[in-house]
């Protein structure tokens, strides 16, 4: 699963967090991802990117995962469930 949502409502900064190496890994060979924050005794990692509108942002999540976003109204947060084929990870 990755969760992603906008650190201020109105700016372009985005937050990705996952506890799925093989995404982690797929959002650090990518430019555009910028390594924030992981977890030391855990599975987590966290990572900032700048799209010009939501609708770029949403797209790119289901472009990590091969799933449709949902939206948390409650927490105000997206999220995926991950679709990663091994064959498509190593490609990437």
């Amino acid at each position: 699963m990755i969760y992603m949502w906008q650190e201020i409502r109105g700016e372009n900064f985005y937050r990705f967090q996952t506890e799925n190496r093989d995404a982690a890994n797929k959002m650090k060979r990518r430019e555009k991802f910028k390594l924030v924050g992981f977890g030391y005794n855990c599975k987590l990692w966290i990572f900032q990117a700048i799209f010009t509108r939501p609708i770029v942002a949403r797209k790119a999540l289901k472009t990590l995962t091969g799933s449709k976003a949902e939206f948390n109204e409650k927490e105000e947060i997206y999220f995926a469930r991950i679709n990663i084929s091994r064959k498509g990870n190593l490609a990437a």
